[in-house]
């Protein structure tokens, strides 16, 4: 009896685990889209130093994820996603704004293949 209750707590243990790295990768990839998304949308009307700052805070801010990220995805998309948010500052101009918007939406579409590379082995 005493080896079903261990089997039991293990596989609660292990099940909330597993279910808080989801809520993990889900909260993280949203979070850092609608900073994206925002630093566009800053750079779209004309707020060039604000957006710049702003597309700065969302390369850090996926640099710091990308340390727990690293252990629940496939490390090449992450390096992808810091690849191209590194570059997002330095396109914030004024005569860049559509190259601009396809690179947000890039990065926006590297996070979502980072919340599918978790959630399809499943």
């Amino acid at each position: 009896m005493s080896r079903n209750r261990y089997a039991v707590i293990l596989l609660v243990v292990l099940t909330l685990t597993l279910w808080l790295a989801g809520r993990y990768v889900n909260r993280t990839t949203a979070t850092l889209c609608n900073e994206l998304q925002t630093a566009c949308t800053l750079a779209e009307t004309g707020q060039m130093p604000q957006a710049q700052q702003a597309y700065r805070a969302a390369a850090d801010n996926a640099a710091q994820a990308s340390k727990v990220l690293g252990m629940l995805v496939r490390r090449n998309l992450i390096d992808q996603m810091n690849q191209t948010l590194s570059l997002l500052p330095g396109c914030a101009k004024e005569e860049n704004l559509t190259d601009l918007a396809l690179e947000t939406d890039r990065a926006c579409c590297q996070l979502q293949q980072i919340q599918q590379s978790f959630f399809g082995s499943f």
